[in-house]
């Protein structure tokens, strides 16, 4: 079992980036008490997080948004490739892009002006309504997480302030062939 195929995999990349998602991950398959369930797309249900290396309190970070890093849990030296994914999606393990200074500054001066950091970048107001990402993925019963993954990614391409939208394009593409053949292994 490898990082890239847990089903958890993109909400844990989505907080921490995909190269420290794979480092972690791969600590929680590597450990025997984990138990990990790779089918399981919520990070809350993949594994018991207080049997992890990293335990609870690191997870639950992820798990409501917030970079655990950002938090003080140590962030780990990477080494250039990952073992764990390197061969499905010749993905390197360097440490992702901080947010750029612009965006730093835009909520230091928010924050400046008594208002809270988003937690979720993905929230929008629609019809009066406030819906994130995950609220379409389920409104459109989307189950493959790496369509999942890939329709993130394309919702707000060079906009989130870590990759400019050519590289979440590329990572979409990358994130449509491996759902490709998610389906085709489930035939």
């Amino acid at each position: 079992m490898k990082p890239i195929d847990l089903a958890c995999r993109p909400q844990v990349a989505d907080v921490i980036g995909e190269a420290y998602a794979d480092h972690e991950l791969q600590r929680v398959i590597d450990c025997e008490e984990c138990g990990i369930n790779e089918k399981r797309e919520s990070l809350i249900d993949s594994f018991p997080w207080d049997d992890s290396p990293q335990k609870d309190d690191f997870w639950g970070l992820i798990h409501i948004g917030r970079n655990p890093y950002e938090h003080g849990h140590e962030k780990p030296e990477l080494s250039e490739k990952t073992p764990t994914n390197s061969d499905k999606i010749g993905a390197r393990l360097v440490p992702e892009e901080q947010p750029n200074q612009k965006l730093k500054d835009a909520f230091k001066k928010a924050e400046d002006m008594g208002f809270d950091k988003p937690t979720n970048k993905y929230k929008v107001l629609c019809k009066g309504v406030e819906i994130d990402v995950y609220d379409v993925l389920m409104a459109y019963s989307v189950t493959n997480p790496a369509d999942q993954h890939a329709i993130k990614k394309m919702l707000m391409p060079g906009k989130r302030g870590v990759k400019d939208a050519n590289q979440d394009r590329r990572e979409a593409i990358q994130s449509l062939e491996r759902a490709i053949e998610l389906a085709q292994s489930d035939k």
